[in-house]
């Protein structure tokens, strides 16, 4: 199971600020490749993964956004019912918690990419291995 750095921008939530941040990684050539946005009282997360870390980093940086970086797990699974299940079957039988997991459905609909913030990254990929 891959691990991958996954870069969370701090954001007060308001209007535009999702179309702020996107615009301006995109024009430094920052491919987003998964995203998870929720609003809460004081600063809210934007959790993105990205085709480059350190330039998302630097984009937010010069935008004056609190960003902060972590190791996430990225994980490719077939798109059936039970699969998610499966997953979170085995990290419990393990002790890991998950901390908080976003994923998409691939464009064939085949595969399914999610991403877990996982209390043991190590841990975890043990526990799914073969999955």
């Amino acid at each position: 199971m891959p691990k991958a750095k996954q870069i969370t921008a701090w954001l007060e939530s308001k209007p535009g600020e999702l179309g702020r941040i996107t615009e301006a990684l995109g024009k430094a050539k920052v491919n987003i490749t998964a995203f998870s946005a929720w609003s809460i009282t004081g600063e809210s997360p934007l959790h993105l993964l990205v085709s480059s870390p350190a330039k998302a980093k630097k984009v937010l940086a010069n935008l004056g956004i609190r960003c902060t970086e972590e190791e996430v797990l990225s994980v490719t699974l077939t798109n059936e019912a039970g699969t998610l299940g499966e997953v979170g079957t085995r990290l419990g039988a393990a002790n890991i918690n998950v901390d908080y997991g976003y994923g998409s459905v691939t464009e064939n609909g085949k595969k399914a990419d999610i991403v877990l913030a996982v209390s043991d990254l190590a841990g975890a990929a043990k526990a799914l291995k073969g999955l």
